[in-house]
């Protein structure tokens, strides 16, 4: 009997592995910052102005609630709001040199950009805490979406605010379930 050879298909077997079987899809996301823009049909979030802490939270709360979704993230921040943040306790030099350079007005920071994230979002959340005077104008605006949650850590401001809004949250950890919630009571 002859050897099978290469081309016998009878004799190809594919090699699947026990990782492969294993292999589970995890989501992807796509970090989306100012000037570029992408759209989709994936869920997205609007990140505005959150601390370090803040964003590590929102990972590790997307990587519990949303493990395997895509989504799509819009980034954008406005405030030199690390060097205020009490929390964030890791420095990077890179980022404290760019703080020592900021300016609130400077030229290309487009606030179109970011209304037209916060129309294109799924959520948006924003940190009130480390907000420019400037983007507190806009905020009036962006505070109207129902889509719209906001930490605020002074009560005197958090009340005024929720004239505008009712979704405070006091960190990531409560993002998630209070969405949730609202979504289960339609």
């Amino acid at each position: 009997m002859a050897e099978p050879s290469n081309k016998d298909p009878k004799a190809e077997k594919p090699v699947i592995g026990e990782k492969l079987e294993l292999r589970k899809k995890q989501g992807t996301i796509t970090l989306v910052t100012p000037p570029s823009f992408f759209q989709n049909q994936n869920r997205s979030f609007v990140l505005v102005n959150l601390s370090k802490k803040d964003k590590n939270n929102f990972a590790d709360a997307i990587n519990k609630f949303m493990p395997k979704e895509d989504i799509v993230i819009y980034l954008w921040d406005d405030n030199n709001f690390s060097a205020l943040d009490p929390l964030g306790d890791d420095s990077d030099p890179e980022y404290e040199k760019y703080l020592e350079n900021w300016k609130p007005n400077a030229t290309g920071r487009d606030y179109t950009w970011l209304l037209n994230a916060c129309r294109a979002g799924t959520t948006v959340i924003m940190n009130m805490d480390y907000s420019s005077n400037q983007l507190k104008v806009w905020s009036g605006y962006i505070l109207t979406m129902a889509k719209t949650f906001f930490v605020n850590s002074n009560q005197d401001d958090a009340q005024s605010f929720a004239v505008l809004n009712r979704n405070r949250i006091s960190g990531m950890h409560e993002l998630f379930p209070k969405i949730k919630r609202i979504k289960e009571s339609r």
